[in-house]
């Protein structure tokens, strides 16, 4: 069922290879202990088959992302707290991205938010379940089926941005935030109600999956279907809204 939704990923190794011939031979110097550091960390608990070359190599990938980040006047201390997190953060995607299912839920989490976002656009509204099912090529029953693997992989989250907030952002910076959280509450706002209330009941009154669904009148497992479509709907109008 997942195949057709997902597509080939570059290999991390020569990723991270180019991430370190990018970052220049003093940026290496400097900051090569605290990348083996987290690496030799973190790879004490991982199985002897993992390499500790492609562990480091996610790290740099981290590492650079955090240089590009970095404010003019940020503090050493500060930039590497800050870069030391991204560093770990780096790693551990590359870890989850191992498992080829949590690879291609990741995939097919993409590939549902665009189908998302193409109907909104054909449409000028959501779409009912029926027509996201139809748009990606599954029955209903498929749908709720990958909606639910999809949440229990730990895919169906807002990562607002795309990316991880800058530390000490510009005022830019901080407009363009506003500004996403404005479209953030636009798209909840115009979820069909039962998901709206889901979202509501789930992120305002901290209530778990079991008490959304007594609420509801319907099973944890069928809220946990309605958090990951509601997520996804509000991808699909986040990406519509910013292209």
């Amino acid at each position: 069922m997942l195949v057709s939704l997902v597509e080939p990923e570059s290999s991390p190794s020569s990723a991270g290879a180019a991430a370190v011939a990018h970052a220049g031979e003093d940026v290496v110097r400097r900051y090569s202990p605290l990348v083996r550091r987290i690496a030799m960390r973190t790879v004490r608990n991982l199985p002897a088959h993992i390499s500790i070359d492609d562990i480091l190599s996610a790290g740099w990938l981290g590492l650079v992302e955090a240089l590009r980040r970095r404010q003019a006047k940020m503090p050493e201390h500060e930039f590497e707290a800050y870069a030391s997190h991204r560093v770990r953060g780096a790693i551990l995607d590359y870890l989850r991205d191992l498992d080829p299912l949590s690879r291609k839920l990741r995939q097919a989490s993409r590939r549902i938010s665009e189908a998302a976002s193409e109907l909104v656009g054909r449409m000028g509204r959501y779409p009912t379940e029926e027509e996201m099912a139809a748009e990606l090529g599954l029955d209903v029953d498929g749908y709720h089926s990958l909606l639910t693997d999809i949440s229990h992989s730990g895919h169906a989250r807002l990562e607002l941005s795309g990316e991880e907030r800058s530390p000490d952002p510009s005022p830019e910076a901080r407009a363009a935030q506003h500004e996403l959280a404005d479209l953030v509450t636009e798209a909840i706002d115009a979820l069909p109600e039962r998901l709206r209330l889901v979202v509501g009941l789930y992120y305002q009154e901290n209530c778990n999956l079991r008490e959304i669904g007594e609420i509801l009148g319907v099973t944890e497992s069928r809220v946990c279907q309605l958090h990951s479509e509601a997520i996804h709907l509000v991808r699909g109008h986040l990406g519509l809204k910013r292209r």
